[in-house]
């Protein structure tokens, strides 16, 4: 009996050491990649080969690189983190909730760990730019859209972190997105790319939540002027009325009855203000 239990513990230890000898091949293929991270790596033959090569282990490294990540995190030892997430959303580029992971633990925890506001905001970007590579791989994935909204929301917006100023004063580093022109198109005017807002709304406009476009369009309106945004805001309100939280509808009710009579959208604002009101 007692051979047995050395034998299984043997077995499990081969294993375990197994895995992780195959994460740690793949990790280095992973990491010579990162010299070019607009394209993942992942089209690399030498790295693609050895994916195909690991077949139903990645899914076992997987389930180890999650347990070790989870233990890191444990022990705030966020450094420590880069090199597995990142071997983690090349083994699964599809899953959007990996890459959200990874770019949330760099603008958050390992940001939170340093002291300087330059880096912070270095790892605050890298988590942007990382879920901007995550997009190239599953372009539609509503967890890495809504998670750009929030970070530019919460993280650079918002009052929580304080180096948060610093973050918004280095706005007009981010590129703009490729695609502005068709969100020109459908706000009615070129926007301020280096407000964080704009950016928050950008995102949830591409992945088509209405309740959080909402929710930013009227900060925006309040902010930066009724008359600019209320056509986007209008909308907006209409696509997503029924969805909407009944503190929503209020603010949405206050906001229109606050546009003054002579705003070219006063006719459909007040048709729209007696339908939703009766």
């Amino acid at each position: 009996m007692e051979r047995l239990k050395r034998l299984g513990k043997a077995s499990r230890t081969l294993v375990v050491g197994g895995v992780f000898l195959c994460a740690v091949v793949a990790t280095n293929l992973c990491l010579t990649q990162r010299a070019v991270p607009p394209t993942l790596g992942t089209d690399s033959p030498a790295l693609s080969a050895t994916l195909v090569a690991l077949g139903g282990c990645r899914g076992i490294i997987s389930e180890g690189l999650w347990w070790r990540i989870a233990d890191l995190q444990r022990q705030n030892r966020y450094a420590e983190l880069v090199p597995l997430t990142d071997l983690l959303v090349t083994l699964d580029p599809a899953s959007g909730d990996t890459w959200v992971y990874n770019a949330w633990n760099l603008s958050y925890n390992i940001s939170a760990a340093h002291h300087d506001v330059a880096e912070k905001w270095h790892w605050v970007k890298e988590g942007i730019l990382l879920l901007e590579r995550g997009l190239r791989a599953a372009p539609q994935s509503e967890p890495i859209l809504r998670q750009l909204g929030w970070t530019f929301e919460d993280k650079i917006a918002g009052s929580a972190d304080e180096a948060a100023p610093y973050y918004r004063a280095q706005m007009g580093t981010l590129e703009k997105p490729a695609d502005a022109e068709v969100f020109i198109a459908a706000v009615g005017f070129e926007p301020n790319w280096k407000d964080p807002i704009v950016r928050a709304l950008y995102w949830y406009w591409r992945a088509e939540h209405g309740r959080d476009m909402l929710r930013v369009t009227l900060r925006l309106a309040v902010n930066q002027g009724q008359a600019a945004w209320m056509p986007f805001l209008l909308q907006t309100a209409r696509k997503t009325w029924d969805e909407l939280a009944p503190r929503q509808c209020e603010q949405v009710i206050h906001i229109l009855r606050m546009v003054p009579q002579t705003h070219p959208l006063r006719g459909e604002i007040e048709d729209f203000l007696k339908e939703v009101t009766l």
